[in-house]
Protein backbone atom coordinates (compact mmCIF):
# COMPACT_ATOMS: atom_id res chain seq x y z
CA UNK A 1 0.00 0.00 0.00
CA UNK A 2 3.04 2.31 0.26
CA UNK A 3 4.65 3.54 -2.94
CA UNK A 4 6.17 6.47 -4.80
CA UNK A 5 4.61 7.62 -8.06
CA UNK A 6 6.48 9.71 -10.61
CA UNK A 7 3.85 11.84 -12.31
CA UNK A 8 4.82 13.90 -15.38
CA UNK A 9 2.03 16.41 -14.70
CA UNK A 10 2.49 16.85 -10.92
CA UNK A 11 5.99 15.73 -9.92
CA UNK A 12 6.73 13.03 -7.36
CA UNK A 13 3.94 11.70 -5.13
CA UNK A 14 4.31 9.54 -2.01
CA UNK A 15 1.50 7.27 -0.86
CA UNK A 16 1.11 5.39 2.42
CA UNK A 17 -1.71 2.89 2.83
CA UNK A 18 -2.92 3.93 -0.63
CA UNK A 19 -3.41 7.61 0.31
CA UNK A 20 -1.30 10.45 -1.10
CA UNK A 21 0.57 11.90 1.88
CA UNK A 22 3.27 13.98 0.19
CA UNK A 23 3.94 15.61 -3.17
CA UNK A 24 6.99 17.37 -4.60
CA UNK A 25 5.78 19.44 -7.53
CA UNK A 26 7.77 20.32 -10.62
CA UNK A 27 7.85 23.97 -9.48
CA UNK A 28 9.60 22.98 -6.23
CA UNK A 29 6.59 23.22 -3.90
CA UNK A 30 6.46 20.43 -1.34
CA UNK A 31 3.02 19.50 0.00
CA UNK A 32 2.79 17.28 3.07
CA UNK A 33 -0.43 16.08 4.68
CA UNK A 34 0.79 16.15 8.26
CA UNK A 35 3.42 17.86 10.34
CA UNK A 36 6.81 18.60 8.84
CA UNK A 37 9.54 18.27 11.42
CA UNK A 38 12.62 20.02 10.21
CA UNK A 39 15.20 22.65 10.99
CA UNK A 40 15.03 25.74 8.87
CA UNK A 41 16.44 29.23 8.79
CA UNK A 42 15.27 32.32 7.00
CA UNK A 43 18.01 33.95 4.98
CA UNK A 44 18.25 37.54 6.20
CA UNK A 45 21.73 38.76 5.33
CA UNK A 46 21.69 42.44 4.33
CA UNK A 47 24.10 41.68 1.47
CA UNK A 48 21.34 39.69 -0.24
CA UNK A 49 18.76 42.51 -0.14
CA UNK A 50 18.07 45.73 -2.03
CA UNK A 51 15.46 48.43 -1.62
CA UNK A 52 15.50 48.12 2.18
CA UNK A 53 12.98 50.41 3.90
CA UNK A 54 11.57 50.56 7.41
CA UNK A 55 7.93 49.58 7.84
CA UNK A 56 5.88 52.69 8.54
CA UNK A 57 2.51 52.93 10.26
CA UNK A 58 3.09 49.49 11.75
CA UNK A 59 0.74 49.94 14.69
CA UNK A 60 -2.12 50.95 12.39
CA UNK A 61 -1.35 47.94 10.18
CA UNK A 62 -1.32 45.55 13.14
CA UNK A 63 -4.68 46.97 14.27
CA UNK A 64 -6.19 45.92 10.92
CA UNK A 65 -5.24 42.27 11.41
CA UNK A 66 -7.28 40.06 13.72
CA UNK A 67 -5.66 37.33 15.74
CA UNK A 68 -8.14 34.47 15.39
CA UNK A 69 -8.81 30.97 16.62
CA UNK A 70 -10.37 28.52 14.18
CA UNK A 71 -10.98 24.89 13.26
CA UNK A 72 -9.23 23.54 10.19
CA UNK A 73 -11.74 22.05 7.75
CA UNK A 74 -9.50 19.25 6.47
CA UNK A 75 -8.68 17.67 9.84
CA UNK A 76 -10.91 19.29 12.48
CA UNK A 77 -7.97 20.56 14.54
CA UNK A 78 -8.21 23.83 16.47
CA UNK A 79 -5.52 26.35 15.71
CA UNK A 80 -4.79 30.07 15.86
CA UNK A 81 -3.32 32.59 13.47
CA UNK A 82 -4.42 35.33 11.11
CA UNK A 83 -6.63 35.65 8.03
CA UNK A 84 -4.53 35.94 4.86
CA UNK A 85 -6.96 38.32 3.16
CA UNK A 86 -6.62 40.79 6.08
CA UNK A 87 -2.82 40.55 6.05
CA UNK A 88 -2.81 41.07 2.29
CA UNK A 89 -4.47 44.49 2.69
CA UNK A 90 -1.67 45.84 4.91
CA UNK A 91 1.38 43.74 3.97
CA UNK A 92 0.76 42.12 0.57
CA UNK A 93 4.33 40.86 0.32
CA UNK A 94 3.57 38.47 3.21
CA UNK A 95 1.05 36.57 1.07
CA UNK A 96 1.77 33.76 -1.37
CA UNK A 97 -0.85 32.04 -3.47
CA UNK A 98 -0.49 28.31 -3.92
CA UNK A 99 -2.49 25.19 -4.63
CA UNK A 100 -3.24 22.92 -1.66
CA UNK A 101 -4.19 19.60 -3.27
CA UNK A 102 -3.58 17.40 -0.23
CA UNK A 103 -5.75 19.55 2.07
CA UNK A 104 -8.54 20.34 -0.37
CA UNK A 105 -8.51 17.61 -2.99
CA UNK A 106 -8.58 20.45 -5.53
CA UNK A 107 -5.74 20.54 -8.06
CA UNK A 108 -6.52 23.98 -9.53
CA UNK A 109 -7.77 26.48 -6.95
CA UNK A 110 -5.20 28.92 -5.61
CA UNK A 111 -5.29 29.64 -1.87
CA UNK A 112 -3.63 32.47 0.05
CA UNK A 113 -0.94 31.47 2.53
CA UNK A 114 0.88 33.69 5.03
CA UNK A 115 4.63 33.97 5.38
CA UNK A 116 4.48 34.44 9.15
CA UNK A 117 8.13 35.54 9.30
CA UNK A 118 7.17 38.63 7.31
CA UNK A 119 4.82 39.69 10.13
CA UNK A 120 7.76 40.11 12.50
CA UNK A 121 8.65 43.42 10.86
CA UNK A 122 5.19 44.76 11.74
CA UNK A 123 5.48 43.63 15.36
CA UNK A 124 8.97 45.08 15.81
CA UNK A 125 8.04 48.48 14.42
CA UNK A 126 4.66 48.54 16.23
CA UNK A 127 6.45 47.91 19.54
CA UNK A 128 8.80 50.81 18.79
CA UNK A 129 5.83 53.05 18.00
CA UNK A 130 4.16 52.06 21.30
CA UNK A 131 7.39 52.71 23.19
CA UNK A 132 7.63 56.20 21.69
CA UNK A 133 4.01 56.90 22.65
CA UNK A 134 4.60 55.77 26.25
CA UNK A 135 7.76 57.86 26.54
CA UNK A 136 5.98 60.97 25.22
CA UNK A 137 3.12 60.46 27.67
CA UNK A 138 5.57 59.99 30.55
CA UNK A 139 7.26 63.30 29.65
CA UNK A 140 3.89 65.06 29.52
CA UNK A 141 2.90 63.64 32.92
CA UNK A 142 6.20 64.81 34.44
CA UNK A 143 5.69 68.27 32.98
CA UNK A 144 2.14 68.45 34.38
CA UNK A 145 3.31 67.27 37.81
CA UNK A 146 6.10 69.84 37.83
CA UNK A 147 3.79 72.71 36.84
Amino acid sequence: HDYTFYDASHGIRWYTEGVEEMRLEDDGDLHVDGDVIAYSTTVSDERLKTGITTVTGALDKVKQIRGVEFTRKHNGQRSAGVIAQQVEKVLPQAIIETRLPLQTGDEETMYKTVEYDALHSLYIEAIKELKDMVEKQAIQIKELQGA
